[in-house]
């Protein structure tokens, strides 16, 4: 068994439910015989001024050890959520 860590970008029209569903589809524990564990924190106030500062954010955010967030950035006009997600694969 190994352990991953991901950084996943979804336009802001996605919706939370979608974004779990997505994590779910990919982020299998074979532990848990099961998806993604779905323990993802959604953080959006403030929307970041870019993905670098979005990513900061993250790292400060992250307690360690499954600790998923995601938080909202610009690029240009539009608006992306930016996931860090971790799981056993």
């Amino acid at each position: 068994m190994s352990h991953a860590i991901q950084h996943r970008t979804y336009h802001c029209s996605v919706s939370e439910h979608a974004i779990l569903k997505d994590l779910n589809s990919f982020a299998y524990d074979p532990q848990e015989r099961s998806g993604y564990h779905g323990d993802l924190t959604f953080h959006k106030e403030p929307v970041y001024k870019n993905y670098d500062e979005a990513m900061a954010a993250i790292e400060k955010f992250d307690k360690g050890w499954y600790s998923d967030h995601a938080v909202r950035y610009r690029e240009g006009r539009k608006i992306f959520w930016l996931v860090k997600v971790e799981w056993h694969c």
